[in-house]
């Protein structure tokens, strides 16, 4: 049987790695060069890019998002527990993945 210190351990494994990627890209994308829409190869790579990126988001998604409900009941059922470094990491997943859905509802 596994202890809730372990499981928190665990999910804050899953909620790193499920937003790294995602991190990762979104840092890419902010420090390539401007693109010139007028040359067809980088309208392709931009397109790419963006793909990359919602797909990395739809991973981060499903991967930090559920590990971080998991994390949020494990300590919810164990009060007793040190969870303030998966507290800190739900709400830094949760911050990162919110940010481009209100950033959407804005710009529409």
């Amino acid at each position: 049987m596994m202890t809730p210190q372990s499981k928190l351990r665990i999910a804050n494994i899953l909620m790193l790695a499920g937003i790294l990627p995602l991190l990762f890209g979104i840092y890419w994308m902010i420090s390539r060069t401007p693109y010139d829409m007028q040359r067809p190869t980088q309208v392709g790579d931009m397109f790419l890019m963006i793909g990359k990126l919602v797909f990395a988001y739809i991973f981060a998604l499903i991967i930090s998002g559920a590990s971080g409900l998991w994390s949020a009941a494990i300590a919810k059922r164990h009060p007793g527990t040190q969870a303030n470094t998966s507290k800190i990491i739900r709400i830094v997943v949760c911050i990162v993945l919110i940010v481009p859905v209100v950033l959407r509802v804005l710009a529409g």
